[in-house]
């Protein structure tokens, strides 16, 4: 799951509430309204993320 650093403790909770435990990668808010270059910047900040999940 991909989430802004916003909704981080919202997930975390409703994970716990289930008793899972997410595959998280957090983002900076907000992702909306972003121009191309600085949409560019989270989707970097995304790939490095999902890289720690996958371990590659």
């Amino acid at each position: 799951m991909i989430a802004t650093d916003t909704f981080r403790p919202l997930i975390l909770a409703q994970a716990k509430a289930r008793k899972v435990t997410p595959k998280l990668v957090v983002v900076k808010h907000p992702i909306g309204g972003l121009n191309a270059t600085e949409l560019s910047g989270r989707i970097d900040q995304a790939m490095e993320g999902l890289k720690e999940i996958i371990g590659s």
